[in-house]
C-alpha cells in the first residue's frame, strides 16, 4: 500500500500533460507603411510542439480598408513573439484606430482554437534608404537618399553621416514631399577637417516626419563605396 502511494505520488496529474494553446495581440500600436499598403504589429503565441497548425491568421478592419494575412507560429510549449505584416486587400490603411483579430487553430488529437481581438492605434512610418555609392566632390561626397512618407504627414528632412576610417563628415537634406511615393535627394557630406578618399566607408542616414504632434523617425545604416567622379 505504501509503495503504491509512493509510486502514485511520483506520477504527475493528467492536467500537467495538457498543452496550452493561446494567442494574444500584444501591440498597443500598429505601424503603417509609408504607402499605406501594409500594417505591422506583434502577437504572442503558445502551442505544443507536437501540434499540427490548422489555421494561423490575422485580419485588420479600418473604415473602408481591410486586410488579411497568415503567419507561422513557433510551437514549443512556450510563449513566443511573432511579428505580422498585413497587406491591405482593399483601399489603403490610414493613421487612426484599427480593429485587429487573430486566430490560431491546431490539431492534436482533436482541433483546438484560440482567438484574440484588439483595437490598435495605427501610426505612420517613414522610409529612408541610402544609395550604395557616393561620389567625391572636392574632399566631400555626394550621396543619394530616398525618402518615402505618407500623405497625412509632413516631412522634416534628415541627416547623413559618412566615415571612411579616417574622417567623419555630416550633411543634411531637405524635407521630402509626403505623398506615399519615394523621392530621392542628393546630400553633400563634408568632413570638418581633411577629405574623404575613394574606397569603402560606413554611412548612416535618418529622416523624420511629423503627424498630429508626433515625431516619427527612421534610419538606414550601410557600407558604401566612395568613388571618383
Amino acid at each position: 500500500m505504501l509503495l503504491g502511494l509512493l509510486i502514485g505520488g511520483l506520477t504527475p496529474p493528467a492536467e500537467a500533460h495538457r498543452s496550452d494553446l493561446a494567442i494574444e495581440i500584444v501591440s498597443e500600436q500598429a505601424t503603417i507603411s509609408p504607402d499605406g499598403r501594409t500594417m505591422t504589429f506583434d502577437l504572442a503565441t503558445t502551442c505544443d510542439m507536437k501540434a499540427n497548425i490548422v489555421t494561423a491568421q490575422v485580419t485588420v478592419a479600418q473604415g473602408q480598408s481591410s486586410g488579411q494575412a497568415s503567419f507561422t507560429p513557433r510551437c514549443a510549449r512556450l510563449s513566443y513573439g511573432v511579428r505580422v505584416t498585413v497587406p491591405a486587400l482593399s483601399g489603403s490603411f490610414q493613421t487612426g484606430g484599427a480593429q485587429v483579430s487573430a486566430v490560431l487553430a491546431v490539431q492534436q488529437g482533436k482541433t483546438k482554437e484560440a482567438r484574440d481581438s484588439a483595437s490598435l492605434r495605427a501610426r505612420p512610418s517613414v522610409s529612408v534608404v541610402l544609395a550604395d555609392e557616393a561620389v567625391l566632390d572636392a574632399g566631400a561626397v555626394l550621396i543619394d537618399v530616398t525618402v518615402t512618407c505618407p500623405p497625412t504627414s509632413a516631412g522634416r528632412g534628415g541627416e547623413v553621416r559618412v566615415y571612411d576610417g579616417r574622417v567623419v563628415g555630416v550633411g543634411t537634406f531637405a524635407p521630402a514631399p509626403c505623398d506615399g511615393l519615394p523621392h530621392t535627394a542628393s546630400a553633400r557630406v563634408a568632413p570638418p577637417g581633411g577629405a574623404f578618399q575613394a574606397g569603402s566607408a560606413e554611412a548612416f542616414a535618418f529622416a523624420s516626419i511629423e503627424e498630429g504632434g508626433d515625431i516619427i523617425s527612421s534610419a538606414d545604416l550601410r557600407t558604401i563605396l566612395i568613388r571618383e567622379p
